[in-house]
């Protein structure tokens, strides 16, 4: 998997749904300062595929979250004064 960009989010970073409702629909990522936007296929027969995509994300944001949980312990405990 090649990488185009990486972004490394700002204190004021968000995430969250553009347009519920409405016809234009959007994942939308405040990165703080930059924003990244994913919108569905205009085609809704190719909307299965981007479900997976979007199911793909959500996993993997999971994942990371849970290890960076799990890594975070890690290193509270080893900043801890003996």
């Amino acid at each position: 998997m090649a990488f185009n960009a990486m972004w490394k989010p700002g204190r004021q970073a968000v995430a969250g749904m553009q347009g519920n409702g409405s016809a234009n629909p959007a994942l939308v990522i405040y990165l703080d300062p930059d924003s990244l936007a994913i919108l569905p296929p205009s085609d809704p027969a190719e909307w299965p595929e981007f479900i997976r995509l979007l199911r793909q994300i959500r996993d993997s944001a999971d994942e990371l979250a849970v290890f960076l949980d799990k890594h975070k312990a890690v290193r509270d405990d080893d900043a801890r004064p003996e």
